[in-house]
């Protein structure tokens, strides 16, 4: 008989699982789940009983349960990776946690899931623009311990309706966004990017620029090197009264230059899911009535995870089928 391929499944607690897909799978591969309790684990598993594996699916929601501190992507990882090993399946739009350059340099596909997320994304970006202007997470705060502190909202509040929304980075994400801001709470939607796009929104090829011409800044794009702290301390002084939302990557915003801006009036309100040194989040940042912040759960619906679990697994039998993924993040001749 010969012995089915094995396929590493990295599973979250939480997560969908099509069960009729998976046994479908099973049919053909070898299905191994991992159980590894640190990456050195994992490591040594790679040059022992995992030394065959052709594909590894990492599935769910990455930031839940006990695996979700550990990066089997990263760059020490990577050298251990078997030859046989041709493809890896990621949940989640970001891939700044995988070293895709060096996953690419050994010949394998590695693959997001680039639509499975972007509604849930960008309504909690949509919530997070209108909750910059209105403050109303801390109008609910004011709901339930101090009914008369939700008077000072009256000189503060400011709606939305005719303000500018700039967005950096007009991915899948970023339009889903400026498409819901627009048609929700009637704003005019700018945008910024290394190319202007088929859209009938404004462009600026210059963040700078964007800044000064806008009311609220909203964060979209990949996190990279040359991205860190793309908001710093001369960037938030550009425009009085500036608003901040970042659904992207906590390390995008200089914190305590954003910190100093709210305490002496050049941003008026921000709308954080992702932080800078995440899961912790800022305490000067919770503690501020301006800010509303959320543990990074833009993502956080069954919807998501039922969607990942159909890209993850169209992928897999994608390749194994053409050999090539449908949404690959890099290319391999």
């Amino acid at each position: 008989m010969v012995q089915k391929p094995d396929v590493l499944l990295i599973d979250s607690t939480v997560q969908a699982v099509d069960v009729e897909r998976r046994q479908a799978l099973s049919e053909k591969f070898n299905l191994i789940y991992y159980d590894c309790n640190s990456t050195a684990e994992f490591i040594e598993r790679l040059h022992g009983p995992w030394s065959n594996i052709v594909a590894i699916s990492r599935n769910g929601w990455l930031k839940a349960g006990p695996l979700a501190e550990q990066r089997p992507f990263a760059s020490d990882v990577v050298p251990h990776f078997p030859t046989s090993l041709k493809i890896i399946c990621c949940s989640g739009h970001g891939h700044d946690a995988a070293d895709v350059q060096a996953i690419t340099a050994k010949g394998i596909w590695y693959c997001n899931t680039p639509d499975s997320c972007t509604e849930a994304v960008a309504n909690t970006a949509l919530s997070l623009v209108l909750d910059s202007f209105r403050y109303l997470t801390y109008a609910q705060w004011c709901a339930r311990y101090d009914w008369l502190a939700s008077r000072d909202l009256g000189m503060k509040a400011v709606d939305p309706c005719g303000k500018t929304l700039g967005i950096v980075g007009l991915g899948d994400i970023g339009i889903a966004i400026a498409r819901k801001c627009e048609a929700a709470l009637s704003m005019h939607i700018h945008y910024q990017g290394p190319r202007r796009k088929q859209v009938p929104w404004t462009y600026h090829a210059n963040l700078e620029e964007m800044i000064m011409a806008v009311d609220c800044i909203l964060i979209a794009a990949p996190y990279t090197k040359e991205t860190h702290h793309l908001l710093d301390q001369r960037r938030l002084s550009l425009k009085p009264g500036l608003r901040v939302v970042n659904i992207a990557r906590g390390k995008m915003i200089d914190e305590e230059a954003l910190l100093a801006a709210l305490d002496d009036g050049r941003v008026a309100g921000a709308g954080l899911d992702v932080h800078e040194n995440e899961p912790g989040i800022n305490p000067k940042l919770k503690e501020n009535w301006r800010v509303a912040v959320l543990p990074h759960i833009g993502v956080c619906s069954m919807t998501s995870w039922e969607n990942f679990e159909k890209t993850n697994l169209d992928n897999l039998m994608a390749y194994f089928a053409t050999g090539k993924p449908l949404t690959p993040v890099n290319n391999i001749e």
